[in-house]
């Protein structure tokens, strides 16, 4: 398998526009994206060829070089793979005829993958092999097979079908009649599963339980199907009660002692400090939870808190970057995390995502634009702290207008800019480390692409 080889100690230049920066992440993205059978093969079994439009999480892998990481990712997710799409539907390479082969080749590895899930009767497993195979959860040397079955998750279905209306302009018609079948049959299963949280992990896949991100993801697909035609899917029986369900569901995370929405209530196991947890502030990018609400902007403030200069979980690079560039704070994805990219090797710890923080620069510049169209939120309890961290007093946020929105558009640039400081010359892995903010984990990770590119194009 191909891979580009880069040094994982070296920094971009801090001069890059972040529009160029998402630019090249466009052109990284893109190499994990199979645009033709076998344009890249399994890790572990060179016989087993891509299939076209599969998605690899990264190129990494232990076998291809053992010093970075102990995990393998040449995988296609269904979550990761749908983000990717979006960002492809939202920067298109159409032929003459207006189709992008990508995307199509994208719905149709989509079937593949689902058809496999519901013949193991694993229709919300979350990881798929290169070829569309469910038998992908680990590596038996010996018997030189892939054995058992990876998790289930709820988001992926959902996220997959959104994919496909923002798709849909740039497919052909029998993509198209592929699309709305693989959304129909993630419709049907997501409203009769809607309750159902037994054995569902959340993003993070270290936590089974209800998950804030998964229900905030499944609300925005089902209220999408209520309110419009939804590319013909027909609508069953149980979709407002599934809807209703889901949305109250996501009332019952909020924690009004802590101030935060907890990520997974009675996770098992019970994993410690794991709120506030950046996936909860990711749902409003991905979900259903508008940017300006005081809840969601109570959770971020606690979550950038955790990791900033003074907090409970200060980052020590976050410290350097405040005081000699002027750039940051990174965030990570909660206060305990202990995975790093490579869990055989001590200690294990967390450190700054470049997924985390890009969704976390994007929050500011969509409630930018709110405060542009006079539509901010409000300044009390909940938000004060969100408004405190850039700068913004009380009487500022009352106010209103562009003072506000230039807060926090520099306030995001700032984070958009560590990453691009941080980064091995325009290449994104998955994790920076905190103390030195050289990257680490896996590399080339495609959600870290798209999560750049995606705060790139919100930027007021």
């Amino acid at each position: 398998m191909a891979r580009i080889s880069y040094a994982r100690v070296q920094t971009a230049r801090n001069d890059d526009d972040l529009v160029e920066f998402a630019a090249k992440a466009r052109v990284f993205m893109n190499r994990n994206v199979a645009t033709g059978a076998g344009s890249f093969r399994d890790a572990n079994d060179p016989a087993v060829a891509a299939a076209a439009g599969c998605v690899i999480a990264s190129p990494s892998y232990p076998k291809a070089d053992p010093d970075l990481t102990d995990q393998n990712y040449v995988f296609h997710w269904i979550r990761d793979a749908a983000i990717t799409a979006m960002e492809l539907a939202a920067a298109p390479t159409p032929d003459a005829n207006g189709v992008d082969r990508t995307l199509c080749d994208y719905v149709a590895f989509s079937q593949v993958c689902q058809n496999n899930a519901v013949a193991a009767n694993k229709f919300f497993l979350a990881r798929f092999r290169v070829d569309g195979d469910v038998l992908t959860t680990d590596w038996d040397s010996n018997a030189h097979a892939y054995r058992g079955y990876w998790s289930e998750q709820k988001d992926g279905p959902a996220l997959q079908s959104l994919s496909f209306v923002a798709a849909w302009p740039y497919l052909d018609a029998a993509s198209r009649t592929i699309a709305t079948s693989v959304a129909q049959k993630n419709l049907d299963e997501t409203v009769k599963a809607w309750a159902d949280d037994n054995n569902k992990l959340g993003p993070w896949e270290d936590v089974t339980g209800p998950s804030f991100f998964a229900r905030a993801a499944q609300v925005r697909f089902l209220d999408q199907v209520s309110n419009t035609s939804a590319r013909g899917l027909n609508k069953p029986a149980g979709l407002g009660q599934a809807l209703s369900g889901l949305r109250n569901a996501l009332g019952t995370h909020w924690s009004s002692n802590d101030g935060w929405y907890v990520s997974i209530p009675r996770g098992v196991p019970k994993v410690p400090d794991v709120d506030p947890n950046a996936d909860v502030v990711m749902a409003y990018v991905y979900g259903s939870i508008p940017c300006t609400y005081p809840k969601l902007l109570s959770t971020a403030a606690k979550l950038r808190e955790t990791f900033d200069v003074g907090g409970k979980h200060e980052y020590p690079i976050n410290c350097d970057d405040h005081k000699l560039r002027d750039i940051g704070p990174m965030v990570g994805r909660y206060p305990g995390d202990t995975y790093d990219g490579d869990m055989q090797e001590q200690p294990n710890e967390g450190h700054p995502w470049a997924i985390c923080t890009a969704d976390f620069a994007q929050l500011y510049y969509l409630v930018a634009k709110e405060f542009q169209n006079g539509t901010g939120p409000a300044w009390d309890d909940l938000t004060a702290a969100f408004f405190t961290q850039v700068g913004l007093d009380e009487a500022t946020v009352n106010a209103g207008g562009q003072a506000v929105a230039d807060a926090l558009i520099a306030a995001a640039d700032k984070m958009l800019r560590a990453i691009m400081f941080h980064s091995a010359e325009g290449h994104l892995s998955e994790q920076f480390d905190k103390v030195t903010g050289y990257e680490k984990s896996v590399e080339d990770l495609t959600w870290s692409y798209a999560a750049f590119m995606s705060a790139v194009r919100a930027r007021p």
